[in-house]
């Protein structure tokens, strides 16, 4: 925490002329009906849904960015305060991309009085009212003050909306940031290693437990009690159709590793006789492995299946334990998923908000997007925008049969959106491990007792966003 600011810096800023010092921000709902304690642009209006499109805005009133139609830009800015607490919530609608524009717009920041950015949060791509946190906690005490940008020029997807701004404790945000990762142990984890990256891997049940970017300094894994490897299923047929036991599944972080050998950038990992959740299957191996090559990683799997059982669907790899990127909460919290569609690359802060699309899900709340309706190509991306720097997951090769990305929040969400989101609260978890896991699902639906090989996986991280990811997967496509 630092000070508050010195005697001279306030004089200085009095000369130009004296803000109103408050530990308030001023007409933070726009209920006066107006935008008394805020400096607008002509485009930004306060406005009671008058076009019906929006949801989940705190009172009466928000601003909008629309006066003067989708194309015009314009700024908002609140005027200075002092920040009391260590952060700055509000309510956030609208876009921050649009189909074929390839660019990223509409953010909201919080800056020093002398203009200094401190947090930088986009608009979420959505009609309903999102709640985004701007960390200020290095700043407490200081003069500051909210910016809202619409600087989005297109006749569509150019419109946001702020509401309810306010100081809020981050309290919160420290007891949910996660332990510092344990210290490597070589009789209890094999390490891969580079210039570029760090791969820590279980010697007991194979499991992947840290992925380091050491050029951006960031963990992909941050809660290494969600690892793990690799999921997929071994139908048990029943006399009738409906009678099939679809979830005989064989979970990777449930297996007891059988092998592992390490070659210079290569480990090899092995699992002879597997267990499935319904009975013992003792007639399937899995084979699973990971190389570092140039500024990736690569990553195959083949199983071994001698069942009597077909291969319905296999997930690979399973990464859990995600939480976002960044050493700082804030900076997790912010970080964007990415996921390509038919027409745009949809990007959405499921590390704040993850929104549940099964409530019959097995564990936890669940996102998943087909190939190729919901998911235009095989790639994802986790992007943190205040370091520009990302992490692309993808398959190598042509897309055969069907295909999914699957996302999973552990234990679950609280089912409502509240003020910092939907994810479980520490008092709530009780102890327990929270975090997204991330894997790519392949449905060969294959006979029984045959090889299978997963399509070949890459994961980089890299510097920019998830355009920059884009054009690695069409590197990758064109033979790069």
């Amino acid at each position: 925490m630092r000070p508050a600011p010195a005697l001279g810096l306030l004089v200085s800023l009095c000369l130009v002329p004296c803000p109103r010092l408050s530990s308030q921000i001023a007409n933070g709902g726009f209920e006066a009906g107006d935008f008394a304690g805020w400096n607008a642009d002509g485009n930004w209006v306060v406005d009671r849904n008058s076009r019906g499109a929006y949801s989940g805005w705190q009172g009466q009133c928000f601003a909008w960015s629309g006066a003067q139609g989708e194309a015009a830009t314009g700024t908002l800015r609140s005027e200075p305060f002092v920040l009391d607490n260590r952060a700055v919530r509000l309510l956030i609608a609208g876009w921050s991309t649009a189909p074929g524009s390839g660019r990223l717009w509409n953010q909201v920041v919080l800056r020093l009085a002398d203009g200094t950015e401190i947090d930088r949060r986009m608009a979420p791509n959505s009609l309903r009212f999102r709640p985004i946190v701007l960390d200020g906690s290095e700043h407490q005490g200081e003069l500051v003050y909210v910016e809202a940008i619409d600087d989005a020029d297109m006749e569509g997807y150019s419109i946001m909306c702020i509401d309810d701004v306010r100081t809020v404790d981050l309290s919160l945000h420290d007891s949910q940031a996660v332990p510092p990762l344990p210290e490597f142990d070589a009789s209890k984890s094999a390490k891969l290693e580079d210039d570029r990256y760090r791969i820590d891997v279980s010697r007991e049940n194979g499991s992947i437990t840290r992925i380091l970017d050491k050029v951006g300094d960031l963990d992909l894994i941050v809660e290494p009690r969600l690892a793990g490897s690799y999921l997929f299923s071994l139908p048990i047929p029943g006399k009738e159709p409906w009678e099939t036991i679809e979830a005989n599944y064989v979970v990777g972080r449930e297996q007891q590793l059988s092998s592992i050998e390490q070659d210079g950038r290569r480990v090899v990992l092995r699992w002879d006789n597997v267990r499935s959740w319904y009975g013992e299957t003792r007639e399937a191996s899995v084979v699973m492995t990971i190389e570092l090559v140039g500024e990736a990683v690569a990553l195959t799997l083949r199983i071994e299946n001698r069942s009597p059982y077909p291969i319905g669907e296999v997930d690979f790899p399973v990464l859990g334990g995600l939480r976002g990127l960044g050493r700082k909460p804030g900076e997790r919290r912010s970080t964007l998923f990415a996921r390509p569609t038919a027409d745009q690359v949809a990007t959405a802060e499921i590390f704040t908000v993850f929104a549940n699309f099964s409530p019959l899900g097995p564990v936890g709340a669940e996102q998943f997007y087909a190939y190729p309706k919901d998911w235009a190509a095989p790639w994802a991306g986790l992007c943190l925008p205040s370091a520009r720097r990302s992490v692309y997951l993808g398959t190598r090769g042509p897309v055969t049969g069907e295909r999914a990305l699957h996302l999973e929040l552990l234990p679950g969400n609280s089912g409502t959106t509240r003020w910092d989101g939907n994810w479980p609260r520490p008092e709530e978890l009780k102890g327990l491990p929270a975090g997204v896991t991330l894997s790519i699902t392949d449905f060969p639906n294959q006979p029984a007792g045959r090889t299978y090989d997963f399509p070949p996986v890459v994961l980089q991280f890299h510097d920019g966003d998830w355009r920059d990811g884009q054009r690695i997967h069409e590197a990758l496509a064109a033979g790069g």
